[in-house]
């Protein structure tokens, strides 16, 4: 279940977060699932005006990771991309795990951050209804950031350590 995070000295003071990864390989709980299909659909419906083409498909906030979820995260990925955002080409929206706001794997800005910041700067009516309308957890009570690799082995030292 997603939460509203904070990220102090950025120009996203405030942002919609989840617990666990969407996309590609993602553990896809439902309520995650959710806030990214409503924060994708508020990002789409006025997208057009900056110059951002809606993906084919219809999406709905179901909570159910299908295929037309996976292309339009695939699809917001690419038109940053294809605007000189640094960020990973990896069809999965990650949680936000640190204040710095740049992923320690592939060392670009979380998707989630450009997703946020775009439905907060161009549809802000839909930005501040997320609450009302997706559930969210009390960030007091979000679980500490697990490993949301989901179909591949994580391989231990035979130290018993990392």
């Amino acid at each position: 279940m997603g939460s509203i995070d904070d990220l102090p000295g950025s120009s996203l003071p405030v942002f919609y977060n989840v617990v666990h990864a969407v996309g590609k390989q993602c553990p896809n709980q439902r309520d995650d699932v959710k806030l990214i299909q409503y924060l994708l659909i508020s990002f789409y419906e006025v997208s057009e005006q900056i110059g951002y083409k809606k993906p084919p498909g219809n999406l709905a906030v179901t909570g159910n990771c299908d295929q037309t979820t996976m292309n339009w995260i695939s699809d917001f990925q690419y038109n940053l991309r294809k605007n000189s955002k640094p960020v990973a080409l990896d069809g999965r929206i990650d949680r936000v795990r640190n204040k710095s706001g740049i992923g320690s794997i592939s060392k670009t800005r979380y998707t989630l951050l450009f997703l946020n910041r775009g439905v907060m700067k161009y549809n802000p009516d839909a930005f501040v209804a997320t609450p009302y309308l997706i559930p969210l957890e009390n960030p007091m009570n979000v679980p500490p950031p697990s490993n949301d690799m989901v179909g591949q082995e994580i391989v231990v030292p035979s130290s018993g350590g990392f």
